[in-house]
């Protein structure tokens, strides 16, 4: 295996890598409050789910209410 191989894999295995360690970098030094991050990537989740469902149950209403 050439030395341009080592050095290219070498590369390529630290950029695969960085974000995590970045991740856990900000985790243990505490720049970055994870939980918080959590919890609002939870809150738009459910406000999303919540403004994709209205039309499905709109639908189910109006098809509730023309029954006869």
């Amino acid at each position: 295996m050439s030395t341009n191989q080592v050095a290219q894999d070498t590369a390529l295995a630290i950029a695969k890598a960085s974000p995590a360690l970045g991740v856990a970098a900000t985790g243990a030094t505490g720049a970055i409050d994870w939980s918080a991050v959590a919890y609002g990537l939870t809150a738009l989740y459910m406000v999303l789910q919540i403004l994709l469902l209205i039309p499905k149950y709109r639908q189910m209403l109006r098809d509730w209410k023309a029954k006869p």
